[in-house]
């Protein structure tokens, strides 16, 4: 008969007095005693490892530790997961085919795998426990939800899971820059780019950016979101919290998205949040990224003279302008394109970030993220936006083209001063 091990009594003895106390680990007040017993009883049982009682030699703290993550944490798996310096993202497409984006690369995972479909299953379960409202089931197949770290998790399971295994996601928003100097830093953007976007923040201009997905776009818009003068109130409108200007900037707050629930809870929309927006005072609105009928609502606060910036998905700056007007399309007001194209004149700038493949390389591999496109939107022409680039060049190699836009006074006052 083996040995009971230190690690084992700790584990023998918490799960005992747990279960002895109905001790409801979903609430706060359960985790708290949870974390208590954890503490108590290693120190106990270090004491008798002191004693001669137990083997000297084994290690407690790491047993104590990977306890507290089951009971009181996301899991032992989930801990590992969202404390990778390196993940950005994790796919999960079964139990053992689990794949981690690294910024870099998408590489397969071969340290981290699941018993079997349940086990997954339970594993998506423990990271929704922490979110009020929100449950995968027969009745809701599929989930989004925003787990206590800002991270994004999306899942699903069979029969919308068609590969017959629960799949998810889980994006993480570990901001490797935070500034535009940091940015400019990582070779995001030059010298020249940054003091030009941050005097168009200033000046209020409003900013559209874009990009395919995780080329930056968030990331770009909390930097330019610490450019705001700071007499300025702020609305932060979005579907999914992930700005971080709620916590940076004193006089802004955050409104986020609701889905309609399975308990009658109904649906909270961004054009809800919009026009609610409208009605808090603000000086400048941002949304966190336009998919929709909120596009409508956005182009009209800015019409009405508030500032604002947000993002869209976009291959280029001239299909960042196409996709806003199809988004603007989509609102409930009776508008035909050509008028549409009339609102989306309300955006005077469009930077389109990327995140390039690496040419040489096989598999998924990128180079860094960069801005590769500042432009201007001039005006319109037939039934297309006028585009007047400003800037050539790639990240830190992004220069300026010496073309004056139709703002250029505004920049003046806000202390751009172009390079010769």
């Amino acid at each position: 008969m083996a040995a009971v091990t230190g690690a084992d009594t700790i584990r023998q003895r918490v799960e005992h007095t747990l279960v002895a106390e109905s001790v409801d680990l979903t609430s706060e007040r359960g985790r708290a005693r949870a974390e208590s017993l954890i503490e108590d009883t290693l120190r106990h049982v270090k004491a008798d490892q002191l004693a001669g009682d137990n083997d000297p030699g084994e290690s407690l703290d790491g047993a104590a530790r990977e306890l507290r993550d089951e009971l009181i944490g996301l899991g032992a798996v989930a801990e590992q997961m969202l404390s990778d310096p390196e993940a950005q993202e994790w796919m999960i497409n079964g139990p053992r085919r689990i794949f981690r984006d690294t910024g870099e690369r998408i590489e397969r995972v071969t340290s981290i795998s699941f018993a079997d479909d349940r086990h997954l299953r339970a594993f998506i379960e423990r990271l929704l426990e922490r979110v009020e409202g929100k449950r995968l089931d027969r009745i809701t197949p599929r989930v989004e939800a925003r787990l206590p770290d800002g991270s994004r998790l999306t899942a699903a399971i069979p029969p919308v899971s068609s590969n017959g295994h629960p799949i998810c996601s889980i994006r993480r928003f570990t901001l490797g820059a935070s500034s535009l100097t940091e940015l400019q830093e990582l070779g995001f953007l030059s010298g020249e780019a940054a003091a030009f976007l941050a005097a168009c923040v200033r000046a209020g201009k409003n900013i559209l950016i874009a990009g395919r997905t995780s080329s930056g776009k968030t990331t770009l818009l909390n930097a330019l979101g610490q450019e705001i003068p700071a007499q300025e109130r702020i609305v932060i409108c979005e579907s999914s919290a992930e700005l971080q200007l709620p916590r940076i900037l004193a006089n802004c707050v955050g409104y986020e998205a609701r889905n309609k629930s399975v308990d009658g809870l109904p649906e909270i929309t961004l054009e809800d949040l919009i026009s609610d927006a409208l009605r808090m005072n603000p000086d400048r609105i941002v949304v966190g990224e336009c998919r929709g009928p909120e596009t409508m609502a956005l182009l009209w606060s800015l019409a009405t003279g508030h500032s604002g910036m947000t993002s869209i998905h976009g291959n280029s700056a001239e299909h960042a302008i196409k996709n806003l007007i199809r988004f603007a399309l989509t609102s409930g007001a009776r508008i035909e394109s050509e008028q549409a194209l009339d609102w989306v004149q309300e955006v005077e700038i469009v930077v389109h970030c990327n995140r390039p493949r690496s040419p040489h390389d096989e598999g998924r591999n990128f180079q860094p993220r960069q801005i590769d496109e500042i432009t201007e939107v001039a005006g319109a022409e037939g039934n297309r936006a006028t585009l007047n680039p400003l800037f050539q060049g790639a990240g830190p190699d992004l220069r300026w083209l010496g073309v004056r836009p139709r703002f250029a006074h505004d920049l003046a006052a806000a202390g751009f001063e172009p390079p010769t």
